[in-house]
């Protein structure tokens, strides 16, 4: 049997492929038109037993694709005599991966045919063929970057460059990337945030939503814009934890247009990348606020503060916002039984061996639960008093208070960053003169590399130091309390009488719980007739609040047994 007798068995593969980008620039790249090009090309020149392998909305620089894939199995399963396609664009955009192609072609005696670059690997090598993937690769590359460039053009112009609103939006019907409120979500949106604030958890609030039989995001678009709803394997009122989650933590709902979260790796490399928040563009009032700023982030401090339970179950209302006054940490709750006495629960610094054993850097800063919240909500009452009943005496104080905490930490700052400043000065000074030094043969090579090397270090590490104190510096020159925004929340409320999660998430930013001090402590023996320990508490909005001239509040007990070692 002849060779042109086997060849004629075997397959003629006529390849198509389209983008999406290919779609936008007309009918010449259409899977139509290929159609036609290579079925005429294809009677023509005599190929016969044609089949065609075909790949409509997929990129070129893609290398795993349906038809591909299918036409590839049949090659290497010896059943094809000749691939055709309309130019070398179609079969990929990467020099590399198309190079890997034609060899696989060419193992397996394929013979490959681009129609409209007059390729034909039975005419020998073709040196241009090389040249044009090379072209078709950089032409992919250019256009990524086009593409960047409009987007982030768009972004910084605050334009949101995706019709697709989140829940409680909906595209503007004059122009899609215009966000307008959908009422029937954006009620759901702010029952959310309210059930939130009154203390239930994202499963509580996805268990609730569901019991009222409401349509999860995606379902109520698609029924509000009227489009076919494909078969999910969830019921559609099937709200879950992440729905809530995500909702909750979503600056767009308070009117900002939040652009640029995500990028690819590269134009060959599709995969999502989610940049640091530092590198978000953010534009206010880009669109209209379902919830207002102070509830949002009312919502962002009880979720940066979740309480959580302890193995018996106990949840402590100021768990997460207890902070150390030495090192930082935050206090955790826990529980005990003490010696014959009941179980009691306090809070301890994390940071303490008595938390835990691979912790030896900070001491206890143990409170109980029980005079904490005593303390906090006794001090509310006095704050929401004064605020209330003396709003002017209020002010002034808030006011007074709020300037002094700013020039004391404005004072320290700008002598840390002068201090700073100078030596890096003095440095530079330094690292000159030993240059001169070694060019007049002061010093040796090896001498003038050990202290060069040491100066500039010392120099790196001042760098970011003095970034940092600018940055206090610029944000506590600007920095202004917002006395009116806490009256109006103490407007909001009639009395209080309890402290609950709400009243704290509302009322206070976080306590500072120094350590305990044992008063009259008798000699050689582990209790003390008297335990003082310092609390601050600052509220959201206006800092620290004096309490009769002091910054600080004391608790005292007298109980010796409470307050064994």
């Amino acid at each position: 049997m002849s060779t042109n007798t086997i060849n004629s068995e075997k397959l003629t593969a006529l390849y198509c492929r389209l983008s999406r980008e290919d779609a936008e620039n007309g009918e010449s790249n259409s899977i139509v038109n290929q159609r036609e090009i290579l079925n005429k090309y294809a009677t023509t020149h005599g190929f016969t037993n044609i089949k065609y392998f075909i790949d409509d909305g997929v990129s070129g620089t893609l290398f795993s694709r349906p038809g591909l894939n299918a036409m590839l199995d049949e090659v290497r399963a010896g059943n094809v005599a000749t691939v055709i396609i309309k130019d070398q664009s179609r079969i990929g955009r990467d020099v590399l991966e198309v190079g890997l192609l034609k060899r696989t072609f060419d193992e397996n005696n394929v013979r490959f045919i681009a129609a409209n670059d007059g390729l034909d690997t039975n005419n020998g090598f073709d040196i241009m063929s090389i040249f044009r993937d090379v072209f078709n690769e950089w032409f992919v590359a250019d256009t990524s970057k086009k593409l960047r460039a409009v987007f982030k053009t768009k972004a910084q112009s605050g334009k949101h460059h995706r019709a697709v609103a989140p829940y409680g939006y909906k595209p503007s019907k004059e122009d899609k990337f215009t966000w307008e409120i959908d009422e029937e979500a954006a009620d759901v949106i702010r029952e959310i945030f309210q059930m939130c604030i009154d203390g239930m958890g994202t499963k509580t609030i996805a268990n609730i939503l569901r019991e009222r039989n409401l349509d999860r995001p995606e379902v109520h678009a698609k029924k509000r814009d009227g489009k076919p709803l494909p078969v999910y394997k969830t019921p559609h009122n099937y709200w879950c934890s992440a729905n809530i989650s995500r909702i909750l933590v979503n600056r767009e709902y308070v009117g900002i247009a939040v652009l640029s979260k995500i990028t690819i790796k590269s134009y060959k490399d599709k995969t999502r990348i989610y940049k640091p928040e530092d590198e978000w563009i953010m534009h206010e009032n880009a669109h209209p606020a379902i919830v207002d700023r102070e509830t949002f982030d009312i919502v962002q401090r009880i979720r940066d503060g979740r309480r959580r339970m302890t193995k018996l179950g106990d949840k402590g209302v100021l768990n997460g916002r207890l902070f150390c006054e030495d090192c930082g940490r935050k206090l955790h709750i826990k529980r005990r039984a003490a010696r014959a006495i009941a179980e009691y629960t306090y809070y301890i610094c994390q940071g303490s061996r008595s938390y835990s054993e691979g912790s030896k850097d900070c001491t206890p800063h143990s409170i109980r639960q029980e005079n904490i919240e005593q303390l906090v909500l006794a001090d509310i009452q006095r704050v929401f008093a004064l605020a209330r009943d003396y709003e002017h005496k209020f002010v002034e104080l808030v006011s007074k208070q709020s300037q002094q905490v700013i020039d004391k930490t404005l004072r320290k700052a700008k002598a840390e960053y002068s201090k700073a400043k100078n030596r890096f000065e003095q440095l530079d000074n330094i690292i000159t003169q030993i240059y001169e030094d070694k060019v007049n043969g002061q010093l040796s090579p090896e001498r003038f590399a050990k202290m060069l090397d040491g100066y500039e270090r010392e120099q790196t590490q001042l760098k970011p130091q003095m970034s940092q104190l600018k940055a206090l510096i610029d944000e506590e020159s600007s920095h202004t309390v917002n006395v009116d925004k806490f009256l109006r929340l103490v407007k909001s409320h009639t009395e209080i009488e309890t402290l609950t999660e709400e009243i704290v998430s509302e009322f206070v930013e976080k306590i500072i719980v120094g350590e305990t001090v044992l008063v009259n402590k008798r000699k050689f023996e582990k209790w003390a007739d008297e335990k003082r320990q310092e609390i601050r508490i600052i509220y959201n909005y206006i800092g620290t609040i004096p309490n009769d001239g002091s910054e600080t509040l004391t608790i005292k007990a007298n109980n010796k047994s409470a307050y064994k070692n």
